[in-house]
């Protein structure tokens, strides 16, 4: 079936003519202009209303209703997240804040294709060109740089015509300009049902466990967990600041820190997607499973403390970061029951019990004394996709133990001057049989 899906390819400009300063300028600009739509939808403006308030004769008018819906965009977030604390048993203990109007930084600069700016290949030197309207009647142009995947991927993208072009945000780090292009192609995604392995996929606040299985033999192919603990202790020193910062009205600090938080999150499920895609993606037509926690998170009550981390954990962002660079790479994906998959041995199909990250089976006459819990619940997971699949409805496990589990850790120990690839980490775990 046709599914769209949609990516960013990131770049850097190589600057060929205009003023650097324009670009500059423009951010400044997208800054003025959205503290002023949030200080008007706080007062109860329509978009239409905004953006004839925010009209200004020193920016395109195209990027201004770029920069005002990604505003937009931003506040809504803030009211999803707002509608969920005050839904919370506990409305004392950190309050989500509003976005900030009185920042004076720099702001990507968002635009449209063909309007704020344009990508052209240059059939003599094959480079991705571009040009940049940062003002009006005011261009940058110069060609794009950046790794040569994402330049080739890029140049195949202006190439073709199924694919579209869409919004791009320009920023700047360490005196380097960069450009966001993010693309949408439709992919012909096979159904679950056709698949020849099941990944099971088990996701906690510290570790991803992933389990592959032959649909057919239900032989392990791979087998993976990783843990990512160090999110859990950086939402826990964010949350633990934060809560300091709103008790001496330090709203400033709290924004920076709440958006250094949601950014550091954001890079980690990015690499953690990406690697269990990888991981996926090296056995013959794949599906990848996830428990259905809907309605699960909010039937558990375990006090403030343990409602607040299990709450704030972004599962659903981590499963739709894997869903769509899974339709990419046209892997189906698909979800199964979620509850006791955790308590259940994967070998047997008793209930037994869990210690931290350990599961005690306490069948006697099972083969399995212990095993990972987290990995335990990805056979687990798999398993039910496969009796979801094929109709089975008996105990279908195949009474063999699993394989020994290898644990990597998402970021290296010690001095390291560059984070692991998420190829590499895929490759330390997959124990490949045949």
């Amino acid at each position: 079936m046709g599914e769209e899906a949609t990516k960013t390819i990131q770049t850097r400009l190589h600057i060929a003519s205009g003023e650097r300063s324009w670009l500059h300028d423009a951010r400044l600009a997208s800054r003025e202009i959205f503290n002023q739509t949030i200080r008007l939808t706080q007062q109860g403006h329509t978009r239409t209303e905004i953006q004839q308030e925010v009209d200004r004769d020193d920016f395109l008018r195209n990027n201004k209703c770029a920069v005002v819906g990604k505003a937009l965009q931003t506040w809504d977030s803030y009211q999803s997240l707002l509608d969920w604390w005050e839904n919370q048993d506990d409305p004392d203990g950190g309050k989500p804040t509003p976005p900030s109007t009185d920042k004076s930084g720099a702001y990507p600069l968002v635009m449209a294709h063909t309007e704020g700016y344009r990508l052209t290949v240059d059939e003599d030197t094959n480079r991705v060109e571009f040009r940049i309207s940062p003002k009006p009647y005011k261009k940058v142009t110069g060609h794009l740089r950046g790794e040569p995947d994402a330049v080739d991927e890029l140049r195949d993208v202006l190439t073709s015509e199924e694919v579209d072009v869409g919004q791009a945000e320009l920023l700047y780090r360490d005196g380097v300009y960069y450009l966001h292009v993010t693309v949408t192609r439709e992919f012909d995604v096979p159904e679950p049902d056709t698949a020849d392995t099941v990944v099971g996929v088990d996701i906690n606040e510290r570790n991803v466990a992933l389990t592959a299985l032959d649909r057919e033999t239900m032989r392990t192919k791979g087998t993976l967990v990783l843990d990512y603990g160090r999110v859990k202790q950086e939402r826990q020193r964010y949350h633990t600041i934060t809560t300091r910062c709103q008790d001496h009205g330090k709203t400033s600090i709290h924004q920076k820190l709440g958006d250094k938080e949601e950014r550091f999150t954001e890079w980690t499920l990015h690499r953690l997607s990406r690697a269990v895609v990888e991981f996926a993606e090296q056995f013959s037509n794949p599906v990848i499973v996830f428990e259905d926690m809907e309605g699960i998170r909010d039937e558990i009550k375990y006090g403030t403390y343990m409602n607040r981390r299990l709450h704030k954990l972004p599962f659903h962002k981590f499963e739709k970061f894997v869903s769509y660079k899974a339709t990419w790479r046209e892997i189906p994906t698909d979800t199964v029951d979620a509850y006791y998959n955790s308590k259940t041995c994967s070998c047997c199909g008793e209930r037994g019990y869990r210690q931290g990250r350990r599961f005690r089976c306490t069948n006697d006459g099972c083969d399995v004394v212990q095993d990972h819990a987290d990995r335990n619940a990805s056979v687990n997971i798999a398993w039910r996709e496969k009796a979801k699949l094929d109709g089975n409805t008996t105990n279908y496990r195949t009474h063999k133990t699993q394989p020994q589990v290898r644990l990597v850790r998402l970021s290296g120990s010690g001095r390291v001057n560059r984070p692991t690839s998420s190829r590499s980490l895929t490759e330390q775990g997959v124990l490949a049989y045949g």
